[in-house]
């Protein structure tokens, strides 16, 4: 008998084919929800709401950490992202450089965000500007709104930060120059609009962000997929049987944007992309399954550790379910 599962992920090339029916999962009937990350991440992790859901990589290892034992990881890994050209300031604040953030007031959206971590990461190891040497802000990114952590934290004592009022937002205090930086998972609004408040700290970003990858092989993870812990240990397979058909639906999204012919998506040089990016990231940008991900799987633990977010080393065994720790290998897709 087939386990009835629903699934809420975003929507995205390499998870589709779970939505439209392209792809299956052995000896499930999944209910795929499309959902955005912002609403998600909040439901799943207070409430552990869905079966199967993708999940902040950074909350996930929090709750572990905490003790809290509801959801289990498994290696697959649907949003990755590079973080340079995430990270905006106000033109009149006189920063030119990482190193002019030191004592600057910086807004995000959470401390605990993912991508967050990655680009404080950033700013420390490649720039040495440490997380304590900024007085943080958090509160609405895009516009106002109450502000709550997703899941509890509790921030080191040396982290300056401040929750602006509900009836502002970052993106506003950045443009009035009342903060002078934001990072965050997508451009502010003011930036959109063509603001001449507010520009990118790296306007070159993406040749940082591959030279950043030809340094480092380091394609940062910013969610997991994760399985109520209930489930998984009536059906401990179940963790080997996702981490199948996410591979699958990925190779067949790789497919469907390959194609010749009619483009896929409305990119007019899709296809230099596409051989651009084989050329730097090979042939899976995306790679799933633990030892494909080990190293920047253990760098973002260090990274969690030095920012005070978790109280002990994790290693990334113990955060995925064992049976996804060897991958899939092709002659079984």
């Amino acid at each position: 008998m087939k386990l009835n599962l629903t699934l809420a992920c975003g929507l995205y090339d390499r998870t589709l084919p779970l939505s439209d029916g392209a792809v299956t999962v052995e000896g499930v009937d999944l209910n795929f929800v499309p959902m955005e990350p912002s609403e998600l991440f909040r439901r799943q992790g207070r409430h552990a709401e869905f079966d199967v859901a993708e999940f902040s990589l950074a909350t996930y290892t929090i709750l572990y950490a905490q003790g809290d034992r509801r959801m289990v990881a498994v290696p697959v890994f649907p949003s990755r992202h590079f973080r340079h050209g995430d990270i905006y300031v106000n033109t009149r604040a006189g920063i030119r450089e990482p190193k002019d953030l030191i004592g600057k007031r910086v807004g995000t959206m959470e401390y605990q965000q993912t991508a967050a971590v990655w680009m404080r990461a950033l700013l420390q190891h490649d720039y040495g500007v440490r997380p304590d040497q900024i007085e943080w802000y958090f509160g609405g990114y895009y516009a106002p709104e109450h502000y709550t952590e997703r899941v509890p934290v509790d921030l080191p004592p040396d982290v300056r930060h401040h929750t602006i009022p509900d009836q502002q937002s970052l993106d506003q205090l950045l443009d009035a120059g009342e903060i002078q930086a934001v990072m965050g998972a997508g451009a502010p609004p003011s930036f959109m609009r063509g603001s001449p408040n507010v520009a990118r700290l790296f306007p070159d970003y993406p040749q940082r962000e591959r030279e950043y990858y030809q340094r480092t092989g380091i394609f940062p993870i910013m969610h997991t997929l994760v399985v109520k812990r209930d489930i998984y240990e009536r059906a401990p397979w179940l963790a080997g049987a996702l981490l199948k058909g996410f591979y699958q639906a990925k190779a067949l999204g790789y497919r469907r944007l390959a194609r010749h012919g009619t483009l896929h998506v409305t990119l007019p040089w899709l296809r230099a992309h596409l051989e651009e990016l084989r050329e730097v990231m090979g042939p899976d940008p995306f790679p799933y399954g633990l030892a494909e991900n080990r190293p920047q799987l253990e760098a973002f633990l260090q990274h969690m550790l030095e920012q005070g977010l978790v109280q002990r080393a994790l290693t990334p065994d113990e955060l995925f379910a064992p049976e996804g720790h060897d991958g899939v290998h092709p002659s079984h897709l």
